[in-house]
């Protein structure tokens, strides 16, 4: 068993390649760059470049792995079809594709889309639908909370079923291992509460010691403040469209896949905030 691992550098890819290794499990991280992530990472990895617009890298990348945990990455001119071609020619076994939680009800995105083309490949596959990431509030939702000790974010008052990365990454690697038992099987993976932005602010307020407040900016106000800070337009509209879906009270709902495959109860978000307090203080 050999899987190659993409995303890499990202929240998830990441904490799948330290499930791997902590299992002894044979990997290889898939990067654009080759020499750029061992001076980054160090020779603890077995790197290979992938760039998914170029089709000249899918063979190497390819070469002697029989599983692969898929992410669809940032970029244009993607040829994920010739890849899963690729992928089916050299034999490869099953895929962890991470999706997106009611994927099924938006056909006009990417994960739909991907999700119809793997399944099209006959190679079986496991779809990891994904809720709300946790890690977003160490990540995009950084800056505002450390500087200004406020979630700054266009969501109302809607509640969102918040999932911490690390037990997305778990379930992957979990379907990629165990392969056969999780062939062509489909999980939704959230936590098991519900909660809004206000009952986030105080969860971190408590942990942290400092008040944080969720301040419920109008996507008007919102747009605007980023604007003026610099950040980019394109990247500001991301945000309100990841953020809609919660707005609307489209998020909030919750399953229990995560418990079924692991035995466990998935990570709360109290214990998300305590594990990655020094983030924001």
């Amino acid at each position: 068993m050999k899987i190659l691992v993409t995303g890499f550098t990202g929240k998830i890819g990441s904490q799948v390649t330290n499930y791997l290794k902590e299992k002894d499990i044979s990997m290889l991280c898939a990067v654009r760059n080759v020499e750029k992530a061992t001076a980054t990472f160090g020779d603890g990895y077995e790197f290979v470049s992938l760039d998914f617009s170029d089709p000249s890298t899918f063979d190497g990348a390819l070469e002697n792995v029989d599983r692969i945990f898929l992410m669809y990455p940032p970029g244009e001119h993607l040829q994920f079809d010739i890849f899963l071609k690729k992928a089916k020619d050299k034999g490869i076994k099953h895929i962890a594709y991470l999706s997106l939680k009611d994927v099924q009800f938006m056909p006009f995105i990417h994960h739909y889309k991907m999700e119809k083309l793997i399944k099209s490949s006959q190679i079986p596959y496991t779809f990891i639908r994904a809720g709300y990431f946790m890690q977003n509030l160490n990540d995009f939702l950084c800056k505002e909370i450390k500087e200004r000790q406020r979630i700054f974010v266009p969501a109302g008052k809607g509640k969102t079923s918040f999932v911490d990365t690390r037990d997305l990454a778990e379930i992957a690697a979990v379907s990629l291992i165990e392969s056969v038992k999780h062939k062509n099987k489909i999980y939704v993976i959230t936590g098991n509460e519900a909660l809004d932005f206000f009952d986030v602010a105080k969860i971190m307020t408590d942990v942290l010691g400092i008040k944080i407040e969720y301040t419920n900016p109008s996507i008007k106000e919102f747009k605007e403040f980023m604007k003026k800070v610099g950040e980019d337009e394109e990247f500001v509209n991301v945000v309100v469209g990841i953020h809609i879906p919660t707005k609307l009270g489209l998020a909030k709902g919750i399953q229990h896949d995560y418990e079924k495959v692991t035995g466990k109860m998935p990570t709360n978000i109290q214990k998300y905030v305590e594990d990655f307090k020094e983030n924001w203080i």
